[in-house]
């Protein structure tokens, strides 16, 4: 029983090397692109944080077209590359309807990168209420 025991073990790790192996050769061939990506990804996220460490009113002040950038997207840097900020009024306070709007209650803030040509512009977007 027990050489029976070993011969299946054998199998089924046999099986499960080839899947795994091809893993970890996808995972290191990816590398240097992955990092670019990386970057790019952090990059928008902070970009987003400071943004939403800002106090409401100021953001209210400074809402715009859910199309159109705002003053605070960010030109491209040594380290990051530019990013668009969207900032606009959310809903409508008298019909209760969602999206574009102009309720003084509700922000839409998204960000992303500026570069419509990229492969992925990592768009990032929330609701910021009063």
């Amino acid at each position: 029983m027990t050489l029976f025991e070993v011969m299946l073990a054998v199998l089924l790790l046999a099986v499960c090397l080839v899947p795994a192996a091809d893993a970890l050769r996808d995972a290191v061939a990816s590398g240097p692109a992955g990092e670019d990506l990386v970057r790019d990804l952090d990059c928008v996220s902070s970009r987003m944080e400071v943004v939403l460490a800002e106090p409401y009113q100021r953001l209210l002040s400074r809402a715009g077209d859910i199309k159109k950038p705002s003053d605070y997207s960010s030109a491209a840097q040594e380290d990051c590359p530019a990013i668009a900020v969207y900032i606009a009024r959310y809903g409508d306070d008298k019909t209760r309807k969602t999206g574009p709007g102009n309720s003084d209650h509700l922000l839409y803030v998204g960000a992303e990168l500026a570069d419509a040509g990229a492969a992925n512009r990592f768009p990032l977007a929330t609701l910021v209420s009063r």
